[in-house]
């Protein structure tokens, strides 16, 4: 597992142009082109990563697969993501799944939680910029979509608002100094756990 801290931030709309000003005046350079991620998050039968997330437990853990530039379900090849949070930071593990429709049938066994299944599906746009030891992602154009009726056809997405930047280090240093300036609110949140509340599934 990789090791990292990280922090988010909650961005209005209206606030985006004065976001990207401030990475460009502080030196942040893009340095992958922007894709679409989809993420297909996993929980037990009664949502407990849901609720470790919302009362901020330690540790606790998140599992998705996730994939780019969807095309379908079957074209598209899946990594698994197990996020841990411990008290000072983040682990994260990654690695190619081999057996997706099983996993998605049968459910996949998570450490410390037992057997999870999918819940529900979170497209969005991201971005990437880099600022010597310090990586930003930048999250727009938020859908979420309940796994089971997607798989359906009957559902539409629901877009939400939110844009989500991360900012990714695994010291200090750099970006001490950089936090010092930094003119938004850093927060605890977690998509996943949003878009539970936004499809009403909690």
């Amino acid at each position: 597992m990789n090791f990292r801290f990280e922090d988010k931030l909650k961005l209005d709309k209206n606030k985006i142009f004065e976001f990207k000003d401030w990475l460009t005046k502080n030196r942040f350079r893009e340095i992958y082109k922007p894709r679409e991620i989809l993420s297909i998050y996993f929980d037990t039968k009664y949502n407990q990563t849901y609720h470790d997330s919302n009362e901020g437990i330690v540790p606790r853990s998140k599992l998705r697969l996730r994939t780019y530039n969807f095309k379908s379900l079957k074209k598209n090849k899946f990594n698994i993501e197990i996020k841990k949070s411990i008290n000072h930071g983040r682990l994260k593990s990654t690695k190619i799944l081999n057996n997706f429709e099983k996993s998605l049938k049968l459910g996949i066994f998570l450490k410390n939680y037992g057997f999870c299944y999918p819940k529900i599906i979170i497209k969005y746009n991201r971005s990437y910029y880099k600022y010597k030891n310090i990586r930003l992602t930048l999250d727009k154009n938020i859908k979420f979509e309940n796994f089971t009726k997607s798989l359906n056809n009957s559902m539409v997405s629901k877009t939400s608002d939110l844009i989500v930047a991360e900012i990714k280090y695994s010291s200090g240093g750099d970006s001490i100094e950089l936090f010092h300036k930094l003119p938004f609110e850093k927060t605890r949140f977690s998509k996943y756990c949003i878009g539970l509340e936004t499809l009403n599934l909690v």
